[in-house]
């Protein structure tokens, strides 16, 4: 409202040109500058000051007025400066804190995708190292069962081996001539280890049946020979089922020392991917929480520097308001300085009158 009135007056002050003097002083008057200016004037005429002080009078306003803008210019040529480095310092800094808040964010929410690959990946490794421990118990008792197997088996057969050739001696005692009553106590624990053998008794049935006759009918060379033919037969046998259970032995310890060392580097990587992913865990979880600080910490920063910001703004439009309000009232003051100063060198007794006839 000050401006357009002060705008008006200006407007008001050019058009006097064409109205009458008296009019034009009149509206002077009613400027509270004016008043003050005539009042002095006024002044100076009671005191029949020569008309050439009156003129320096008003060039001294007029030349206060210009001090007065100049330096009004100079102080709002400064606070613009201030203004403009302040609020290009403030705007650094918003676009500083929305970035870190942006990175930030972005960083918290890939680290969370990632915390859940990792927390599925820590899932299913100590599921897996479950499943290998489980496997290896099972296994290695697999393993062990068969080999207690193979000792039982191969303890058998060497019992039979021994048997069949304590039944051989005897067999060759004999046939060098010895009478079957020499070796009746050894025949008949021979043939109660043969009879009471269960591992190979259907092996071992002709034999048994051949000393058992022998024991029947009297010894005679051709049964002799016959029973010696059969224990060299059965003791092959014997020797080559030991050497294909050994040899089954072997082809399954080494395949479980092979499988074995496989569970047992297996279990070794998988325990230590597991510890790999506890600290990955652990670092993401750190991250997450540090960028969510971040974020808190900048979010506060950013309003801080926004309401700075807004301040500083809110300051210079006032101080622009009052510059260009000052300025524009400086304008009309000199304008009728100016028209005073043309009334007086142009209508001087026009004006005197006007002048003294105030109150």
């Amino acid at each position: 409202m000050q401006k357009l009135a002060i705008l008006t007056l200006v407007v008001a002050l050019t058009a006097s040109k064409f109205v009458d003097t008296h009019a034009s002083l009149a509206q002077i008057d009613s400027d509270p500058f004016g008043n003050v200016v005539l009042s002095a004037i006024k002044a100076h005429i009671q005191a029949q000051t020569p008309a050439n002080e009156v003129n320096m009078l008003l060039n001294g306003v007029a030349a206060g007025l210009q001090q007065d803008q100049n330096d009004h210019d100079h102080t709002f040529e400064l606070d613009t400066t201030t203004n403009n480095r302040i609020v290009e310092d403030l705007e650094k800094e918003i676009l500083y804190h929305q970035n870190q808040i942006s990175s930030n964010t972005q960083l918290r929410d890939d680290t969370i995708e990632a915390l859940a690959v990792s927390e599925e990946d820590i899932r299913v490794t100590i599921q897996d190292i479950a499943t290998n421990e489980a496997t290896y118990a099972r296994e290695e008792a697999t393993r062990n069962q068969q080999h207690e197997t193979f000792v039982s088996k191969i303890a058998a057969i060497d019992d039979v081996i021994d048997a069949i050739d304590d039944a051989a001696k005897l067999i060759q005692h004999l046939s060098l001539g010895a009478s079957f009553v020499q070796v009746k106590s050894k025949y008949e624990t021979i043939h109660k280890r043969l009879t009471d053998n269960t591992s190979h008794s259907q092996l071992l049935q002709p034999v048994v049946a051949a000393l058992t006759e022998l024991a029947t009918h009297g010894v005679n060379q051709k049964a002799l020979t016959k029973i010696a033919q059969l224990l060299s037969e059965i003791r092959q046998q014997l020797v080559q089922e030991k050497a294909v259970k050994t040899d089954v032995e072997d082809r399954q310890a080494a395949h479980w020392a092979e499988f074995s060392a496989h569970l047992s580097n297996e279990h070794t990587r998988l325990v230590e991917r597991k510890a790999q992913l506890e600290v990955q865990i652990q670092e993401q979880k750190d991250t997450i929480e540090d960028a969510q600080s971040w974020i808190e910490f900048h979010t506060l920063e950013l309003e801080n520097s926004e309401e700075r910001l807004a301040g500083q703004q809110a300051w210079y439009a006032v101080q622009s308001e009052i510059y260009e309000t000052q300025t524009a009232e400086r304008a009309a003051q000199n304008e009728i300085v100016d028209r005073l100063q043309e009334h007086i060198s142009e209508k001087l007794s026009t004006t005197a009158q006007f002048i003294s006839k105030r109150n």
